[in-house]
Order: C-alpha cells, then structure tokens, then sequence
C-alpha cells in the first residue's frame, strides 16, 4: 500500500540515502544533522512516500511570509509515476490551510519542466535568488 505521511526522525537514514543517490544533491558543507534540523524546523510539512520503503521525501516550511519547499526527491525507480506532483501538493494543500498564498522552492533545472507541469511559475524578472555562504 502506497501512501503520504509525516516524515519522522526515525526516517532520517533512509532519507538521507535517498538524497545521497541523486548525484549533486547531497551537499558536502551540509552538517551531520541537515536532514534532523529540517524535519523539526518544517513542522509538520515534511513528508514522505512510503511504500514499505520509503521512494520519496518532501521538505516544506511555514515561514510566515510565504510557504517554502526546501527539498524534493524521489528514488530514480520511481520517477514519472506522479508521486513528486501528489507530494507537492499536499505540501501547497497544508500551507494554503496554515494561511499561505504563496510558495516558492529551490528549483533544479532538470526538474524545472516539472515544476511548470505543476503549474508553477518564476517569481517575477524583478526578483533575483541570491545566496551567501556562511561557512569560514
């Protein structure tokens, strides 16, 4: 049986696999507890796909402001079959029920047409993504 539920701590490892199989995804300079913190800090709005395994994995946020999904894998043998889009939208549905009207997302360019498919739009020509790093 298929299904979307809450992701949990306990999900941690099987998680961080899952994002360490897509190449580029897993960050280096991330700390030892990155999959942890984000799980508590999304409140509630980090879920998974899980099918006896788990085959997907979405981050998102309440940041008052506006929603926020952080991340979104999906294992590569179960791409195209509609599981990132149902995961993306029970994040868009729970945000909308928390107040938020809007939600953006860190978007890779493979996965832009999905997004689209979705939907989903650039914020705006006026509005540009910048980013500093705050390692030493």
């Amino acid at each position: 049986m298929h299904m979307i539920r809450q992701a949990s701590l306990n999900d941690v490892e099987i998680i961080s696999e899952l994002i360490q199989s897509q190449e580029g995804m897993w960050q280096s300079s991330w700390s030892d507890n990155v999959l942890e913190r984000a799980i508590k800090s999304s409140d509630g709005l980090s879920y998974v796909w899980d099918e006896g395994s788990i085959l997907g994995f979405i981050c998102g946020h309440d940041v008052g402001f506006r929603g926020y999904i952080s991340d979104l894998i999906i294992s590569k043998k179960s791409r195209r079959q509609g599981i990132a889009g149902k995961l993306v939208k029970k994040v868009e549905e729970e945000l909308k029920l928390r107040g938020c009207h809007l939600v953006i997302a860190d978007v890779w360019h493979e996965a832009e047409e999905f997004y689209r498919s979705l939907s989903w739009r650039p914020v705006s020509s006026s509005v540009t993504l910048l980013k500093k790093d705050l390692k030493p």
